[in-house]
């Protein structure tokens, strides 16, 4: 009978969920971010434009009745009917330029896409590393506590043994533990919200749980001048230059605005006096009188807005070599700050810490160099989860403003 209980239990016990790796959960995000969506929609948006933009215009149907004698007689009028068809002709290349500038926006958007596709990966990441970060700090959290139980403990034996530093030892190691734990009941709230966050991003319920953070291996930086070769892959770049391409289909179709919009006509005259009916037709065009009114203005503006394309893609050209030596230059500092903390300084602080001990439990050592010790490896524990945290977000930067990945080539 306890054994079928403690199968029960056992199975009604809810399963852990599985680890969270990275890779995963931006290929996740990359389908599913609400961003991206509404973003896509933008895109079937401009795509439904090029339909539209140079579309034909609709015909005019007529029809017009004359000659309807008001009173009878010989000399009365012959009563008529005339159906007419008129069509505007868009011709000119007016009607291609326009789909044109439709379609260089199309493409624009799929730019945009891309852009936000990188930009949530990376807000992803940034939750993604805060979650590792609070899941190292409580381990951390939990080897310090660990230690500081030992040295209560050894605290507790002095003040058995007749030493009363034993008991201020025994109180100061208590109240450093209180603080920890409190510590740790913080980073356990901060988590909840930060699962919460990355839920929203994968498009799950959020409040399902989150499993264990797995971080990737790191991965090498890439040097400075492959990066700056690569700079015109950015979204941004390829959307401005489609923006220009747009603006300028849109100076020509304006340009092409001066010449006239010819229409063809035709119409049947039905006759009712017994006479023959009869066709006939009309080709006529619109005269651009007033052009100084519309069409010289509207290039006007055409021009300005090629201007101000060009203006705004030199600019960012600029903006982005400079930002990826910003991102690369952060990845790097975080790289050496994280070299120093791990070969040397972590190294032997623990030793540090774990002489103190000794000597702290054989009564050669005071309390407090053991505490402080201690302290300052937690610190220096603290500082090294921080260099981690800034070297992968600062790398993925670079892939961000990329709007690719910035793994050194292989050499085959």
């Amino acid at each position: 009978m306890l054994s079928f209980l403690l199968i029960t239990l056992v199975a009604a016990a809810p399963a852990e969920p599985p680890a969270l790796e990275l890779d995963a959960l931006l290929a996740e995000v990359a389908t599913r971010a609400p961003q991206l969506q509404a973003q896509r929609a933008a895109v079937e948006v401009a795509r439904a434009r090029i339909g539209i933009e140079g579309a034909w215009e609709d015909p005019t149907v007529e029809v017009m009745a004359e000659s309807i004698p008001l009173r009878g007689g010989e000399d009365a009028p012959m009563p008529m009917l005339t159906w007419s068809f008129t069509q505007p002709l868009n011709i000119f290349g007016r009607r291609r330029l326009a789909k044109e500038a439709a379609r260089a926006q199309l493409q624009a958007e799929q730019a945009r896409t891309r852009r936000v596709g990188w930009d949530v990966r990376t807000q992803a990441l940034e939750v993604f590393l805060e979650l590792w970060m609070n899941q190292e700090m409580r381990a951390l959290l939990d080897r310090q506590i660990a230690t500081l139980e030992r040295m209560k403990a050894a605290a507790k034996a002095r003040y058995v043994a007749g030493l009363m530093m034993g008991h201020h030892d025994f109180l100061r190691a208590q109240a450093e533990l209180a603080a920890m734990q409190a510590e740790k009941a913080s980073l356990d709230s901060e988590r909840e919200a930060m699962a919460a966050m990355l839920n929203a991003l994968r498009g799950h319920p959020l409040d399902e749980p989150v499993g264990e953070v797995a971080l990737p291996g790191r991965a090498p930086l890439p040097d400075m001048e492959s990066l700056l070769a690569r700079s015109e892959e950015r979204p941004e770049l390829e959307a401005m230059r489609w923006m220009r391409a747009e603006m300028e289909s849109r100076r020509t179709l304006a340009q092409r605005m001066y010449l006239p919009m010819p229409m063809v006509s035709s119409f049947y005259e039905q006759r009712f006096s017994g006479m023959p009916d009869s066709v006939g037709g009309i080709i006529g065009f619109t005269v651009p009188l007033w052009w100084f009114d519309r069409q010289r203005n509207e290039v006007r503006m055409a021009d300005a807005m090629v201007q101000r394309a060009q203006r705004d893609l030199e600019a960012m050209e600029v903006m982005t070599r400079t930002d990826l030596r910003m991102a690369w230059s952060r990845a790097r500092a975080a790289d050496l700050t994280l070299q120093a903390l791990e070969e040397t300084a972590l190294p032997r602080m623990r030793e540090t810490v774990a002489a103190s001990e000794s000597a702290y439990v054989s009564g050669s050592a005071d309390f407090l160099s053991l505490l402080e010790a201690t302290m300052a490896r937690q610190r220096l524990e603290a500082d090294r989860l921080r260099a981690v945290v800034r070297r992968e977000a600062a790398r993925y930067e670079l892939e961000r403003l990329l709007g690719a990945s910035a793994a050194p080539e292989e050499k085959r």
